[in-house]
Order: C-alpha cells, then sequence, then structure tokens
C-alpha cells in the first residue's frame, strides 16, 4: 500500500486509518511524504510509528517519482495506491484481492470510486477519453446504480487501484516525466498495449474527496492546469491515431470554449486576475507539449507500432469516450 503525502495531515491520517482499519488482509504501509513544511513527517511518525513505513523526501517530486519510490521499497505481490484525499471502505482491498485472482492476466484491480459528500454520486469507475489526448475519471457525478456495476472500464485511476508488482516492473511504473496527472492513464495504456487486463470489483469502494488536496492551496492553479494540458499532450503524441492528432487544435478548441464557458460563470471578482495566469499557464503547456514531440513520437514508435496496437487504441478511446461538456467540467 502506497499513499502520497504533501502539506496535507489532515487528509493524510483519515486515508491511513482507512487502511489500518482494513478487513483479513495482511498490509505493509508505505507513506511518502513529499517534502511536507506544515508539520506532517512529525505528526506522521509520531502518531503512527511502527505502523507504517514512512520515506522522508526533502521536496515535492511529484506523485509519479514519489509512488515508484514506493513500488521499490514495497515486498508484496500485490501493490496498492490510494490518494490521501481518499478513504477506502473497509473491504476494499479484500475485495479487490478477491478479483484479481479471476485471470492470469489481470494486473489491476479497478473499484469504485464515490463522492466522499454526496454517497450517491460516483467519482469515477476508471478512466475515459476526450479526442485530444485528455483525460478523466469515467461516469463522474453520475446518480451510482447497479447499472454501473456492469461497467468494464479499462484503464485504473491513480486514485485508487490495486496493482500486480510483476506488471508494475514489466513497465517501469509511472513515467516520472509527468510529475503528476495523466500518468495513470499513461501506465494504464501500457499495460493494455502489452495485453494485461484491468478489471472492476464494485464490491470495492473507496470515498474521494475529488482536488481537496488542490483546492486547500487555491484551487485550480495554474501549476495544475499546466501539468494536465502538458501532458495530454504526451498522451496525444504518444498513443493517438494520426487523423486525432492532426485535428486535435479543433478539439481542443471546442474543450477550450466550454472551459471558458464556465469560467465565466464563476465569481467576476476572482476571474479577471487568474484568468491571465491560467492563459499564461496554458500557453506554457503547450509549448512544451510541443517542445518534446520527437521524444513522444520515439516513445510512440516503441509502444504503437503494429496495427494491433493502433486497432486497440483506437476501440480504447472511442469505447471509454467522454463528451466534451463532461470532459471540460471544472468540478
Amino acid at each position: 500500500m502506497v499513499i502520497l503525502n504533501y502539506n496535507g495531515w489532515a487528509l493524510t491520517r483519515e486515508a491511513i486509518n482507512s487502511v489500518l482499519a482494513q478487513r483479513d488482509v495482511e498490509l505493509e504501509i508505505i507513506v511518502i511524504d513529499n517534502g511536507s513544511i506544515d508539520g506532517s513527517k512529525e505528526k506522521l511518525s509520531e502518531e503512527f510509528r511502527e505502523r507504517i513505513k514512512l520515506i522522508l523526501n526533502s521536496e515535492n517530486i511529484g506523485f509519479s517519482p514519489a509512488n515508484n519510490q514506493g513500488f521499490k521499497v514495497s515486498r508484496g505481490e500485490w501493490i496498492a495506491i490510494l490518494n490521501n484525499d481518499a478513504v477506502a471502505d473497509p473491504r476494499w482491498l479484500k475485495r479487490s484481492l478477491a478479483k484479481a485472482k479471476t485471470g492470469e492476466r489481470v494486473g489491476a484491480v479497478i473499484p469504485k470510486i464515490i463522492n466522499f459528500y454526496d454517497r450517491e454520486r460516483l467519482d469515477g469507475i476508471g478512466v475515459g477519453f476526450w479526442l485530444d489526448g485528455i483525460t478523466r475519471a469515467n461516469y463522474r457525478g453520475e446518480i451510482d446504480s447497479e447499472r454501473m456495476d456492469e461497467a468494464k472500464p479499462e484503464i485504473f485511476s491513480g486514485c485508487a487501484c490495486l496493482l500486480l508488482r510483476r506488471m508494475i516492473e514489466q513497465l517501469g511504473g509511472f513515467d516520472e516525466d509527468f510529475f503528476a496527472y495523466s500518468e495513470d492513464t499513461d501506465l494504464g495504456v501500457r499495460a493494455r498495449l502489452c495485453g494485461w487486463e484491468s478489471v472492476y470489483e464494485p464490491g470495492a469502494i473507496v470515498y474521494h474527496k475529488y482536488s481537496r488536496t488542490t483546492s486547500e492551496r487555491g484551487g485550480y492553479s495554474g501549476f495544475k492546469l499546466y501539468l494536465v494540458e502538458r501532458n495530454r499532450l504526451w498522451v496525444l503524441f504518444r498513443y493517438y491515431p494520426w487523423y486525432l492528432i492532426m485535428i486535435s487544435p479543433i478539439t481542443s478548441f471546442l474543450r477550450y470554449v466550454y472551459l471558458a464557458a464556465q469560467a465565466l460563470g464563476r465569481s467576476k471578482s476572482r476571474a479577471k486576475g487568474a484568468g491571465i495566469g491560467l492563459i499564461f499557464s496554458l500557453l506554457k503547456a503547450i509549448f512544451q507539449g510541443l517542445s518534446t514531440i520527437p521524444k513522444q513520437i520515439k516513445w510512440r514508435r516503441k509502444w504503437v507500432k503494429t496495427s494491433e496496437a493502433r486497432a486497440k487504441m483506437k476501440r480504447m478511446i472511442f469505447k471509454h469516450f467522454i463528451p466534451v461538456s463532461e470532459i471540460s467540467r471544472l468540478d
């Protein structure tokens, strides 16, 4: 079990306690602190002592590198990851592990993630795609029902999932260039292209306080926007069909129109100053994303080099397609 903390003591404490409450499973809990300055390190050491393995980083090295740290020091055949702004049902891991045994090529078990504050609504089941490389949790905001138990996600969310060590080692873990955001999509796509299966267990439940970690540091920040937009360009150039790459300026523009419309509906007193900063972050992201095209094409030639891989990727995008009105929501 790997949990990351960055200046989020109260959230992380609740996440750890939910893991300690897991029933009928043996646990190794690895908590990685990414250079917190809010007293988290001292509180984690004092309250949980020998119940967790605590790794202290001197700075925030990002979601991808820190999780990879946890993967390397963990010892189990299966490794779970849980966001610090999530709380796990006591049967999450037991049910996930049972589901993991249903196939030889199962490399990931996807839980049902529910909105922490509105337990009738989903936070997401796996990850879905828009046409320009952007991804988002599928079914977010929908009412939970028995129909959702029949979902068939293929890409796991980094919020919460169970991963096979052997798969992680074969794929090299998360690509650390991503820092944060879309790293789960990248790893999940590579897993599927290599023949690993992701299975969904609706009885394995996690409650997520969506973007609580980010919002406590100032909402949808320019840094988050930069990472999201830069990283979606990497996903686009690495895996998407060429015709979707060619029309991506149009599909991105359509998404930006929806985003702008939502932003205008928010507090005008905040929008003016924040808007300039967000536009700058967006332009920076596009520049950085485009400047690495040669590197992404090299990556593409490694992972999407066969017609079978291209067909599989195309099928994933359209099978788990999310409309622009949903992919562009700011919540």
